[in-house]
């Protein structure tokens, strides 16, 4: 499966450590390339006030809306402010970032036609998300870097709402804020543009359409149980990490605001959120 990302702006203190270097001496046009994405991503950071949520399945013991346990228990979680990228890093932005530092264009093989384009989603690993945050932080001298899955989750509940999908009215409405419906064994329909759909109330696009995200955090199945309330970052080791968004099936339930789901981290040769 394909995994989008965006960024974070997290008002704490990280390490900016490069993962890959750009050239010495880049050229007026590349200057002016990596100048118009900064200026673009600053831009569209929508800043989020600091609070307290209940973090997780909210719907009760009666009415659990998510049946796998790694979302529960319900417990609180209080963050800092903190500002998203309003879009996902698109295709358009990853080519700068690439072409920066002297690296191949991701995913440009002959079966990824169809998902890949200017205004369409990247879908790097982990790693290669991870670095382009941090490549960005060097070029704006700002903390930026994946979410972690509790700013993720606040930010997709418009500042820890009770809803359940992260639309612009909380429910899913096919063809109006969401992708059109399709059947196993029948073509997908393209993968929307970014921004196609509207925001949810806190400013945010696609948090919700049937696509994970990556975000910071390790993955645990039982952290919720042992999570602290302030600022949370993940445990500290793993072997996988925290993707949500979605499960990746087409039902509309895989969509779940409080839904996780993992995937092992693989290397890359080479939304951010600023921290």
């Amino acid at each position: 499966m394909l995994v989008r990302f965006r960024l974070a702006l997290i008002l704490l203190a990280v390490s900016l450590g490069a993962c890959a270097q750009a050239p010495a001496a880049p050229d007026e046009a590349m200057k002016a390339r990596v100048s118009v994405l900064v200026e673009r991503t600053l831009k569209h950071t929508v800043f989020l006030d600091g609070g307290s949520f209940e973090m997780g399945d909210w719907c009760g013991p009666r009415h659990i809306c998510d049946t796998e346990r790694d979302s529960k228990p319900l417990h609180t979680v209080t963050l800092d402010g903190f500002s998203m990228m309003a879009y996902q890093a698109t295709y358009a932005d990853f080519d700068v970032f690439t072409d920066a530092v002297g690296e191949a264009r991701i995913n440009m093989e002959e079966r990824y036609a169809d998902r890949r384009g200017p205004r369409k989603n990247a879908s790097p690993n982990w790693y290669g998300a991870k670095a382009f945050c941090q490549w960005l932080g060097q070029q704006t001298q700002l903390p930026f870097d994946l979410p972690t899955e509790a700013q993720w989750e606040y930010a997709a509940r418009s500042r820890g709402q009770r809803v359940l999908f992260a639309t612009d009215t909380g429910k899913i409405e096919r063809g109006r804020n969401f992708p059109p419906k399709w059947e196993y064994g029948q073509p997908k329909p393209l993968i929307p543009e970014v921004g196609s759909y509207p925001p949810n109330p806190a400013g945010l696009y696609g948090m919700s359409e049937g696509m994970t995200e990556w975000v910071n955090d390790w993955y645990a199945p039982d952290y919720y149980k042992n999570s602290p309330e302030k600022n949370p970052q993940g445990p500290e080791t793993g072997t996988e990490k925290v993707k949500r968004g979605s499960s990746g099936i087409p039902a509309e339930a895989a969509n779940l605001v409080m839904m996780r789901t993992k995937e092992t981290p693989r290397t890359m040769r080479m939304r951010a959120a600023p921290r």
